[in-house]
């Protein structure tokens, strides 16, 4: 679950802060001339980077069946995977 910091990294690099809780409305900008952040744009970029977050899960989960697949077509058993390739391991 991405939390509210994350968001604020995100939308914010580089820039110097500190946030009492959670709450978007406690940010002390250590970094002169920032702009603040909204509750609704935080949330807005929570939403997207969980989204971006199950986007790269369902790829990486959609490369490795691929890939083992593939394998499985050459003639590898899942025990010469487990060996050779533990990351493709079932």
């Amino acid at each position: 679950m991405i939390e509210a910091a994350q968001a604020v990294m995100s939308l914010r690099p580089g820039v110097e802060w500190t946030m009492d809780g959670d709450d978007v409305a406690n940010i002390t900008w250590h970094t002169p001339d920032v702009e603040p952040l909204t509750q609704s744009e935080v949330d807005a970029e929570m939403l997207r980077l969980e989204s971006a977050e199950a986007t790269a899960e369902t790829n990486r989960v959609a490369t490795i069946t691929a890939a083992r697949a593939h394998a499985a077509s050459l003639g590898f058993t899942d025990a010469m995977l487990a060996v050779m390739y533990p990351n493709l391991a079932p």
